[in-house]
């Protein structure tokens, strides 16, 4: 009943603001459509202003969330006194939304823990806009990408290969992700085999060298080489780095070939996958080894 009643209201309001309708009716409706337009202006400009005055000590972010607060909050203020200056009955409109709502967070209940799951997100602060993320969802598919927004319902990825994609918060939520943008320097682990007879103690010296050659690698935290591993014909170490974050992908693909080069320059083996072939001379088969055969009459040799 009361969504009837309130339904009636609403078709009464609109029957009375068109029969209503006169010149000074539709000058006040005009100054309300120009009030909002004002408004809109007004909002965009204040959250403009704050972005680039007090939101340049925030980071990308918060000044995100922070210009889009300013701006909704003038913006409605000004539509809602243009509603009234043209003669609405906010009330109304008011009780309407709140059944709507009602009825939308039932028939959307994904939606509804999407948006509880962001507000955690941006009250946590995992992770930012700018930052680089690795999320493996329930399936086991991985995902890596820079965050564009994060939003109330789902964040924004831009991945390396230039794709965007979108991720419901409540994944991110329940998965466990990774920000590899979140300090500033960042750890290149490369493992490697070598043959058996060769000194570790010589090969750990000449991949340390490597290191210290690089400009890039830093100096602390130092390089290390571990022995990880006795496998079936190799010996298994892991060499580490550390450099800056933005020289991760450069570092990570010069040190394979820095390394080599050492290997190479100092005489130092690395397990190669060999294949032989045996070739074993057999003499031709007699009838009387043919006649073991279920199908020896027709692969008997006829004699010459």
């Amino acid at each position: 009943m009361a969504e009837l009643n309130i339904t009636e209201q609403i078709l009464g309001t609109l029957k009375n603001f068109v029969n209503g309708l006169s010149t000074d009716r539709f000058q006040e409706i005009l100054f309300a459509i120009l009030f909002a337009f004002i408004g809109f202006f007004i909002a965009r400009v204040i959250s403009n202003t704050f972005t680039a005055t007090i939101g340049s000590r925030l980071n990308l972010h918060q000044r995100l969330i922070w210009r889009r607060g300013i701006f909704y909050f003038i913006f409605i203020l000004f539509l809602i006194a243009s509603l009234r200056e043209a003669g609405f009955k906010l009330s109304v409109f008011l009780g309407a939304a709140g059944i709507l709502t009602v009825a939308l967070g039932f028939a959307s209940q994904t939606s509804a823990s999407n948006l509880i799951s962001g507000l955690f997100l941006i009250g946590e602060g995992a992770f930012e806009v700018g930052d680089t993320i690795q999320l493996t969802l329930i399936r086991g598919h991985t995902i890596e990408g820079k965050v564009l927004s994060i939003d109330l319902l789902s964040v924004k990825l831009q991945t390396l290969d230039n794709t965007f994609i979108r991720v419901p918060n409540e994944q991110l939520i329940r998965a466990p992700f990774y920000n590899l943008t979140r300090f500033p320097i960042r750890r290149i682990p490369i493992t490697l085999f070598i043959n058996f007879h060769e000194d570790i103690v010589k090969v750990r010296q000449v991949m340390i060298d490597v290191a210290d050659n690089y400009s890039l690698v830093l100096d602390e935290p130092r390089p290390m080489v571990a022995v990880t591993a006795f496998r079936e014909s190799s010996i298994e170490l892991l060499f580490t780095v550390w450099t800056l974050q933005k020289h991760y992908i450069q570092v990570h693909d010069e040190m394979q070939e820095r390394i080599r080069n050492g290997f190479i320059d100092n005489d130092i083996e690395i397990p190669i996958p060999k294949m032989g072939l045996v070739e074993r001379q057999t003499a031709p088969l007699t009838n009387e080894d043919i006649d073991q055969y279920a199908n020896k009459e027709e692969i008997k040799r006829e004699p010459r």
